[in-house]
């Protein structure tokens, strides 16, 4: 939005502060109130000052023991069944396998409540907020507006997990409109990781999964450098596999869904993995699309580092809808150069606001 002598103001939502009252209000009485309580805008040229969003948020020891027994449980629970699925190969009975093999089946395919909104109010999704000091900066209210489209939210990188865009499918959900997160459909039927589902609704990254719910009033969130990006780190850089990735402005021009570029600045810190580095691991992965691979958190154990995590969300990429044969190749990479320079711009303006001043981000 613009205020004033027609300055630009970004909107920073720091997530943490919301007062526990105003989750359990109703949708628009939240939104109200949540712009009041948590929001904060920018000064001149939409920029916060250097290190001013680098703090971390004060957590209580119960708070941050509820955010460790469930990522505990949502990231330790596959390891500790995949290992027991080879125990009981070799050295179960073939009844005790035969149980083994009906609880796996329960766990992956019990209902689970889609859409779900118990968390969106309760103090757990504020000790979430807590433990991540998630904040949300917003270029554009636009994209909060129900009159808008339903927009897809494209957010690198991937990481280990793409926690932060777990998150969102809270805070979004929260102070916005419907919003759910795509993933692949493994995740739907993998035991415990499934539960990540509840913190807002989850839908299949399929084209025809997108396109229904986007037609339905429903935002999506997906994370556009998939499985891949999670074998894409550098040390001292944000690598983000997706210079040659079209098939997301394809869909835009197709369909005239608006694509809203973003970054998920702290993802990539949250979890640290390994994988050989001859490729193997990571063309199973994406034959399986499933990630194969070792990952450690906090004390070396599968639980995410106590990290700050913010969500930049840039000006939505909108286009008109055409037809196939009027879409040309050249069309799409214009449309995709978009999303890209809209990703970069945003993790470049406010990186340095968030302590990452040293880092650059890099399209591969």
């Amino acid at each position: 939005s613009r205020k004033g002598r027609g300055e630009l103001m970004v909107l920073l939502l720091e997530l943490f502060r919301a007062p526990p009252g105003v989750l359990g209000l109703p949708l628009e009485e939240r939104i109200k109130a949540s712009r009041v309580s948590i929001g904060k805008k920018s000064g001149p040229g939409g920029i916060f000052p250097k290190d001013s969003l680098a703090g971390s948020a004060k957590i209580s020891f119960i708070e941050e023991l509820a955010v460790i027994l469930w990522f505990g449980m949502c990231l330790g629970g596959p390891v500790v069944l995949f290992f027991l699925w080879f125990y009981m190969i070799f050295f179960a009975t073939w009844t005790n396998f035969c149980y083994f093999a009906i609880f796996l089946a329960i766990l992956a395919f019990h209902p689970v409540p889609n859409g779900y909104q118990g968390l969106l109010q309760s103090g757990f999704a504020l000790a979430v907020y807590k433990y991540f000091t998630f904040r949300v900066i917003v270029e554009d209210m636009c994209i909060s507006d129900p009159s808008f489209p339903a927009w897809i939210g494209a957010s690198p990188p991937h990481g280990v997990l793409p926690i932060a865009n777990i998150i969102s499918m809270l805070g979004v959900n929260t102070v916005s409109r419907s919003f759910y997160g795509a993933g692949a459909s493994v995740v739907a039927h993998t035991p415990f990781l499934r539960y990540m589902g509840l913190f807002g609704g989850m839908v299949d990254v399929s084209a025809k999964s997108i396109i229904s719910n986007t037609r339905n009033g429903v935002c999506i969130g997906i994370v556009p450098d998939g499985i891949a990006g999670m074998f894409k780190t550098d040390k001292d850089a944000e690598v983000v596999y997706l210079k040659n990735r079209m098939g997301l402005a394809k869909l835009a021009l197709r369909t005239g869904i608006p694509i809203v570029p973003a970054y998920s600045i702290g993802n990539t810190q949250v979890l640290t993995p390994w994988f050989d580095s001859f490729g193997i691991m990571e063309t199973v992965s994406r034959k399986l699309k499933a990630s194969l691979l070792l990952f450690w958190g906090r004390w070396g154990l599968p639980i995410p580092r106590r990290t700050n995590i913010t969500m930049l969300c840039a000006k939505p990429v909108v286009v008109d809808k055409l037809k196939d044969s009027e879409i040309t190749p050249e069309k799409i990479r214009e449309v995709h150069e978009k999303i890209l320079s809209g990703i970069e711009h945003v993790f470049n303006k406010h990186k340095a606001a968030v302590g990452w001043e040293h880092k650059e981000i890099r399209f591969i």
